[in-house]
């Protein structure tokens, strides 16, 4: 390009420049910085000069304010000495003149500022959130000693209540309500009644099943020709006879059971039915239905009562009584037992919002026999069940006899319908479970409080474990140690005994036990403090930490990894940051509590381990015990140090009692309460879908008349068949 070229160009820029409106809105630093592609700077808007000149006021802003000045590519013109004009709207850039670029720029910064506005306002209300969760937990600390205020919380806190913690406050509410109207026993009193007691029910519930016996041969045997029967005590051809004689046998089992018999109609009376009051009114109306035989002629109906179905019943009833009673004396022998027992506890915890299975002080001596004394399950049950089977059986009785316009078939009536009300699988759904487990567990050293307290146990996912129940006493070992030469080996083991002994470990009293047999000299630590996978504090004018070879490698320690076996693991000590030598340990599971974490893991519950030991970890549990991987977790420190503070389960009921130490006993008493539940749970169904159904069946039988179909014959072996799957179900907690 020569010089005329270049003249040129200077010349077509200045007249481009003097095109430019006389306004301040291009800034040469916002056109250098869109070339270079950074964000422009907002360009500040300036006020529109007005059509009176502005006054003469000092201020620090730009005196752009009054009149643009003029840039200086544009030439200078001579200013009128009139009154300035006033601008009109040709003077001002029209909206089509502005770069699109900018336009475009602009509105993504307004995209991004909305942006970050809601993020803002996302921050703002999760903040919030968390500050009313905080409140609403430092409130439920504040008065946890109280009890009226739980429920107030919650129901403050409405939807925000889960599952887990409705059950739990449920659960309380009615332990609340129902420890005001029981009243305790003396253990050992209590212990020795009831064993008396079982003991004669035993012996009279064998009687009464002798006299069902005699009593279902009488009245099998006129409908079989094979069975010899004296024509006088046949039922059919002599009925005043025959008839006689099965009532007798109805009135001497109802003399032998006369306390099961008189329970049923007192907890009846007392606004508490329970499985007796059935048996109760069965045996009233089998009497009933053989003297309306006797006394009306051609009486509607079988020719024979129903009474050796009834006498069936009463001695299910005393059976179940008496396997009740025999569980309970166990249990109140095993409260006599132990001088301090430890308890077993069902606790919802609300900062994790999981329910665990923990032990722990028997803070009240008389929380166990409070539960002991409540309403179990089966109660529960029975005050729904009872009071809906006699109603449909009374109304099932008049529709089947007044409305068909024959009242005296009512007896008949009644009287098979209550007999199927009750069957034996409902009867025995209780005790002779109950006896199974507490047998087991007695000679485990332990008590279980009942079916009810066995499902909260059942509900339980997690089970708290410590090290002394993973590894007590004489499972550690020390193997060797590896010096580093910085100390003597009675020194190097002295220090360590010294840091894991002031922190209260197992670990500690095992290798102040080997300094003693290697007649060393015991040392005293002072400052000693968790930190994660070790122990650190103070021994004389030194600074020593004693931990895993992963808190080494975070120290910047340089270990050797020499080859160990399986069951040993190193414990390192630092002096000074420096290593001073290694602890070969051997951690050897005993039998016992390698059976008890088998059994754990049957039952497909996690173990939580609120450990102290820096060896013990979840994976080496897992390896030690040969468990699945995730099977035990480790929770953080600090709420490690909360599942071990002894007040933790204080505001929970205890559902059992161990009177041994270690991870058998109570890992014994999870198994057994599993077992228990279940069983329960499924004899009450299997029962009381036997009994509806029943009742429905013969309902209709009954109302149309159809007298074959409901001989004594095949009431029993209604009974008998839906009574086979409760009695498998009940031998599988033996």
């Amino acid at each position: 390009m020569d010089r005329k070229d270049e003249t040129m160009n200077l010349d077509d820029i200045r007249a481009m420049l003097n095109d430019v409106p006389d306004t301040d809105e291009f800034d040469l630093d916002a056109i250098i910085a869109e070339v270079e592609g950074l964000a422009p700077a907002t360009p500040k808007a300036q006020p529109r000069p007005s059509a009176a000149p502005a006054p003469e006021v000092r201020q620090p802003e730009p005196p752009a304010a009054a009149q643009p000045a003029a840039p200086k590519t544009r030439p200078v013109r001579a200013a009128a000495p009139t009154e300035p004009r006033p601008r009109d709207l040709d003077d001002f850039p029209e909206e089509e003149e502005e770069d699109p670029r900018a336009a475009r720029i602009a509105a993504r910064e307004a995209r991004a500022q909305a942006k970050r506005q809601r993020e803002e306002n996302r921050t703002a209300a999760r903040a919030a959130r968390r500050a009313a969760k905080a409140a609403v937990q430092e409130e439920e600390e504040l008065y946890e000693d109280m009890p009226e205020q739980p429920p107030a919380r919650r129901a403050a806190r409405g939807e925000r209540m889960s599952r887990k913690e409705a059950r739990a406050a449920r659960l309380a509410a009615e332990q609340q309500e129902e420890a005001e109207e029981i009243r305790l026993r003396d253990p050992a009193q209590a212990a020795r009644s009831f064993k008396r007691r079982a003991r004669g029910l035993s012996v009279r519930s064998v009687i009464v099943l002798i006299l069902a016996a005699a009593a279902a041969y009488l009245s099998l045997a006129p409908s079989f020709d094979v069975l010899p029967l004296p024509v006088v005590l046949d039922a059919v051809e002599n009925p005043g006879i025959g008839i006689g004689v099965l009532m007798l046998l109805q009135f001497i089992a109802l003399f032998l059971g006369v306390d099961v018999f008189g329970m049923g109609f007192n907890s009846l009376f007392h606004g508490a039915p329970d499985r007796a009051s059935l048996v109760s009114f069965a045996i009233v109306a089998s009497l009933l239905h053989g003297a309306s035989i006797i006394v009306f002629e051609n009486a509607p109906g079988v020719q024979v009562p129903y009474l050796a179905v009834s006498i069936l019943l009463l001695y299910a009833a005393m059976r179940e009584e008496r396997g009740r009673y025999a569980a309970q004396a166990r249990a109140y022998q095993a409260i006599c037992s132990a001088e301090q027992p430890m308890a077993v506890y069902s606790h919802y915890d609300r900062e994790d919002d999981a329910c665990r299975a923990v032990k722990g002080p028997l803070h009240d001596d008389k929380a166990f026999l409070l539960e002991m004394e409540r309403p179990d399950t089966v109660d529960r049950f029975s005050m729904i069940y009872v009071p809906i089977a006699l109603a449909a059986s009374i109304i099932f009785a008049l529709v089947a006899s007044v409305a068909r316009g024959e009242p005296v078939r009512f007896f008949w009536a009644f009287s098979a319908i209550l007999s199927v009300s009750a069957p034996l699988g409902l009867l025995c759904a209780f005790g002779a479970s109950y006896k199974n487990i507490s047998r087991r567990l007695l000679g485990s050293g332990a008590a279980l409080a009942g079916a009810r307290q066995a499902n909260l146990l059942r509900g339980t996912e997690e089970v708290v474990l410590t090290e002394n129940d993973l590894f007590p006493a004489g499972s550690i070992s020390l193997e060797a140690l590896q010096n580093a030469g910085r100390m003597s080996d009675d020194k190097l083991l002295g220090c360590a005994a010294a840091l894991a002994d002031a922190a209260g470990l197992e670990l500690g009293r095992v290798l102040t036990e080997a300094v003693r047999e290697r007649y060393g000299v015991t040392l005293a630590a002072r400052n000693v403090q968790f930190v994660e996978g070790g122990l650190a504090g103070e021994i004389g004018g030194s600074r020593m930490v004693l931990g895993t070879a992963a808190l080494m490698v975070k120290l910047g320690q340089r270990i050797r990894s020499g080859q160990t076996e399986d069951e040993t693991v190193s414990a390192y000590l630092v002096v000074d940051n420096v290593l001073a030598g290694a602890l070969l340990l051997r951690y050897q599971p005993t039998k016992s509590t390698y059976q008890a974490m088998r059994l754990m893991r049957r039952m497909h519950m996690n173990a939580a381990l609120a450990v102290r030991d820096f060896n013990i970890s979840p994976a080496m549990v897992e390896s030690q015990f040969d468990l699945r991987r995730g099977f035990a977790d480790q929770p953080e420190p600090d709420s490690v140090r909360r599942l071990l503070d002894p007040a933790y389960a204080k505001a929970d009921a205890p559902a059992a009692i161990l009177v041994r130490e270690g991870a058998g006993p109570f890992l014994q008493v999870l198994r057994c309460a599993d077992k228990l539940a279940g069983a329960v749970r499924s004899a009450l169904t299997l029962g009381a879908f036997a009994g509806i159904c029943g009742m429905l069946i013969v309902f209709y039988l009954v109302f149309q008349n159809a007298v074959d179909a409901l001989p004594v014959l095949h009431l029993l072996l209604y009974l008998l068949i839906w009574y086979v799957p409760v009695f498998i179900i009940t031998q599988q907690t033996h």
